[in-house]
């Protein structure tokens, strides 16, 4: 029994040996520049939607990850972005009135993802692919709405059976979102060995929202459908970022 044990155990260590030498602890920094949509416009309940525009935003974190061998691990990052949304329009009132509208959402977060990881076994150059959730903790919510280049004060009941007034135009609006959204987000780029501790990388960004980031009381039908359609965030962008390589094992 015992003799055919040990001759066991050495061939284990034999062929963990090399996954052993993979392993690896790595800390970093990234920065991301992207562009964010709002999906479903929330104009609470006005008789008229805006155009959407184009949306630049951004973002940055640190990040811890583990190789568990040379092609799998997991990623941590934590980090701030901003999300948001602009629009504009012109509009014509019942009266024969045209006036031009604009609107700028901007919504900023602590963002969480937790990143499952592949990549290829290059020396040198490795292609990467990463997938999870992101958790976003919203921080603040504000807006510049604007009629005619003059901020868009009106005050009414939005819908008409509200009980209490809404400012269209008031400038912090973080209680018109919902604390908390989940995103799916996906990864995938490359990956440079500059140095024998030292990785660089770029690559592309994706994520969804999956939950509705209006909060319960601003969950508004719309005026033309009298339905309401939830509101997600949407981002693409160009990850750059530089980790700090710690080998765990022998070489």
């Amino acid at each position: 029994m015992k003799k055919s044990f040990y001759p066991l155990i050495i061939a284990m260590l034999f062929l963990t040996g090399p996954l052993m030498a993979q392993k690896q602890l790595y800390f970093g920094l990234q920065g991301t520049g992207l562009s964010s949509v709002i999906t479903n416009q929330n104009n609470y309940g006005l008789p008229f939607e805006m155009d959407y525009k184009v949306t630049f935003g951004g973002s940055g974190n640190v990040n811890v990850g583990f190789d568990f061998n040379k092609h799998f691990g997991l990623k941590l990052e934590i980090g701030f972005a901003k999300l948001g949304q602009n629009y504009a329009d012109n509009h014509t009132d019942t009266s024969g009135v045209a006036s031009t509208y604009s609107r700028k959402v901007k919504l900023n977060y602590l963002q969480i993802p937790l990143m499952f990881k592949y990549r290829t076994g290059g020396d040198v150059v490795r292609f990467y692919v990463m997938a999870g959730p992101q958790f976003n903790l919203l921080l603040s919510a504000s807006q510049k709405y604007l009629k005619q280049d003059q901020v868009y004060d009106i005050t009414g009941y939005y819908p008409e059976n509200w009980t209490k007034p809404l400012v269209i135009g008031e400038e912090t609006i973080t209680d018109r979102y919902n604390s908390l959204d989940i995103m799916g987000r996906l990864d995938f780029g490359l990956d440079f060995q500059v140095a024998s501790n030292l990785s660089v990388y770029v690559g592309m960004t994706m994520a969804y929202g999956l939950m509705d980031i209006n909060a319960t009381d601003y969950q508004i039908p719309n005026y033309s459908s009298g339905k309401y359609n939830p509101s997600h965030n949407l981002y693409g962008g160009i990850n750059f970022g530089i980790n700090y390589l710690l080998p765990i094992g022998s070489k």
